[in-house]
């Protein structure tokens, strides 16, 4: 087995269990990995039907759960351009290992504070026509499936071909949430019929109920510079084939490991909403003292006042005051967009005094800066070593959205990440790609955009109440998603004030950047819920919802218990059970919508863990809750 450092997460216990075996030994329906709970499997067999015209051998998998066909049959290969690299068909079976994931781990960012790492895997080895060999690495979860390709061999090549071989099958029935590729990943889910999309470009992730009422996700993990993000094709009509295609030249140097191909699989929503199995497909964490790293809510000047929110420390000690006053450790600064968009924040002759001033408040600031000041090693000095020497705690890298997934735009962003790492400096990333897991192995990667987000509320092509209903169950599943939420300032928008002060809790960031002014925020009842906002999790429990409709969940940060739910167009009444608190009586303020749907209600309420609490949900209507003892 082949093993590469850089890419195969440390295990607390792993049964190695090697074995040879003949092609003979091989059973009638191939080979196959079952979940540690048993219920969920992928089978791995060969067909000649798998294997491209002329061919025949080739390798294609198969997902059951409870026993039953959940996803059918698609095809497994890759192929690279170094002759005898091709490894679509007429391939034959060497031997298998299989093994055991068990481990625990923290993070200090992100959705769980404690990760359980829990799998089977099996490594299937095959060669092909021209000797070579190819590893293939299935692993099976409670929660999902993976897979991935080894490639021994040294040398430098390029890919050739994935998506000819790599696909994920759909079955007829099912529907889907898509959102179409674009490079900076700002567009909305849409509702669909898998199957009648010819050739669309897909962004992962990807969502679908199947006709059987199951859920399953679709996206990657452990995206790394020796590869490409991908996206996938949408099917011929009436197909369900989505096939996987890394974006761009990839330029390989075996021995290779590629990134994992990933299926989370749910009965509810609620196992796909909590999944933490895209981190748990990464390496662990480089970083053995994590304690600098400070996930937190931030204020943010450049959204209540784009043009003038940054140009003088007048105004910016009114944010650091509030920020001070909120319990939110952060301040993002963002002069380049008011001066030289080049170096804004280097010439402005009072950021050092800011700084300084913001920390005797017990305020980090965290600086934007801009992909063209950070796209070779001296200019990312220049401007890391200039944040270090003024105090500046983190950095803001925007428009990384050009050539975005491709493998030169992933270096890059590792690189940046990396630098900052050296710094002790976190880093959110804009303009970007969506996480594929990177935060295990860098939890210094507080967050990333990659998301149509509040931004949108001051154009002209609002953000509407059902995108906000579809992020839960999409894009934040994956990762820290930089939205910038609460915008109780903008007038003329759909959903209610209680609507964006719940999506300080059902949207998570390790920067939880929330959008509004100070003076927004203190003329405003819903702003108490706000103080001391965690930004970072414990746990979290979905409770109830569905895709662009509702999401109703709590997350837990200590003893805390913080409820929220958001609603799209159709009013709903909700009991919503709290079974997951400890037994007893709290006394919390509930704060919903008023009989007009504008003007927020707050509301001293008794809730105990037994009853539950009623809710009314008007159209694109919200509340949140505080439970503590």
């Amino acid at each position: 087995m082949m093993r590469d450092s850089r890419r195969i997460s440390v295990v607390v216990a792993l049964v190695a269990g090697w074995f040879c075996c003949l092609g003979a030994l091989q059973a009638d329906d191939g080979w196959s990995v079952s979940s540690p709970d048993g219920t969920l499997v992928l089978a791995v067999s060969q067909r000649a039907t798998a294997a491209p015209a002329g061919g025949k051998g080739g390798l294609c998998y198969q997902v059951r759960l409870d026993a039953k066909d959940l996803l059918p049959e698609a095809p497994m290969g890759i192929a690279l351009e170094a002759e005898g690299y091709e490894f679509l068909s007429d391939l034959t079976f060497v031997k298998a290992s299989e093994g055991k994931i068990e481990e625990t781990y923290s993070m200090p960012v992100g959705k769980k504070s404690r990760h359980i790492n829990r799998a089977n895997e099996k490594t299937l080895v095959f060669t092909n026509r021209q000797g070579r060999t190819i590893e293939v690495h299935v692993r099976a979860y409670d929660d999902g499936v993976a897979w991935r390709y080894g490639l021994p061999g040294s040398g430098a090549t390029k890919l050739k071909a994935e998506d000819t071989g790599s696909a994920f099958h759909i079955p007829a029935g099912s529907v889907g949430w898509l959102q179409q590729w674009t490079e900076n990943y700002e567009t909305c889910y849409g509702r669909t019929a898998p199957n009648g999309a010819d050739h669309a470009a897909v962004a992962f992730p990807a969502l679908f109920k199947t006709g059987s009422g199951v859920w399953v996700m679709l996206t990657e993990a452990a995206v790394y510079s020796d590869y490409a993000g991908s996206r996938v094709h949408g099917p011929l009509t009436g197909s369900g084939l989505y096939h996987v295609q890394p974006i761009g030249e990839v330029k390989v140097t075996l021995p290779l490991i590629t990134p994992w191909r990933v299926i989370l699989v749910g009965r509810g929503l609620g196992a796909i909403v909590e999944s933490v199995l895209v981190d748990n497909l990464n390496p662990p964490c480089e970083i053995k003292d994590t304690s600098w790293i400070k996930p937190g809510a931030a204020t943010f000047p450049w959204w209540s006042e784009p043009g003038s929110g940054n140009k003088t420390p007048e105004r910016m000690k009114v944010f650091v005051d509030f920020a001070a006053e909120m319990g939110w450790p952060w301040l993002e600064f963002d002069t380049a967009w008011n001066s030289n968009p080049r170096d804004g924040w280097m010439t402005t002759p009072w950021m050092e005094q800011l700084v300084k001033y913001a920390g005797g408040k017990g305020v980090s600031v965290y600086g934007w800066d801009e992909e063209w000041n950070m796209d070779t090693p001296e200019k990312r000095a220049r401007v890391l070593d200039r944040f270090v020497a003024m105090g500046i705690k983190g950095l803001k890298l925007d428009y990384m959205n050009r050539q975005n997934d491709t493998q030169d735009r992933v270096r890059l962003t590792e690189d940046n990440i990396k630098e900052c790492l050296a710094r002790h400096l976190m880093i959110s990333v804009h303009g970007s790609t969506l996480p594929r897991g990177e935060q295990r192995r860098w939890p210094h990667l507080i967050t990333r955009e990659g998301v149509w987000g509040a931004e949108y509320y001051l154009g002209e092509n609002r953000t509407k109440a059902v995108h906000n209903c579809t992020l839960p169950f999409t894009r934040n599943v994956v990762g820290s998603m930089d939205y910038t939420p609460v915008a109780f300032s903008v007038k003329g928008r759909e959903t209610t004030d209680a609507h964006e002060l719940a999506l300080s809790v059902v949207f998570e960031s390790g920067w939880q950047c929330l959008a509004d002014s100070p003076e927004s925020f203190r003329s405003h009842p819903g702003t108490p819920f706000l103080k001391n906002l965690p930004a970072a999790w414990d746990d979290i429990h979905f409770i109830e919802g569905f895709p662009g409709e509702y999401c109703v969940l709590a997350r837990r940060k200590g003893e805390d218990w913080y409820v929220a739910g958001i609603n799209a167009a159709t009013p709903r009444d909700l009991s919503i059970p709290l079974d997951f608190l400890k037994n007893g009586a709290y006394s919390v303020a509930l704060y919903s919508d008023g009989a007009d749907g504008r003007k927020m209600l707050v509301e001293n309420v008794q809730v105990n863990s037994r009853d539950g609490m009623k809710i009314h949900l008007p159209a694109n209507g919200g509340f949140a809750v505080k439970c503590a003892k």
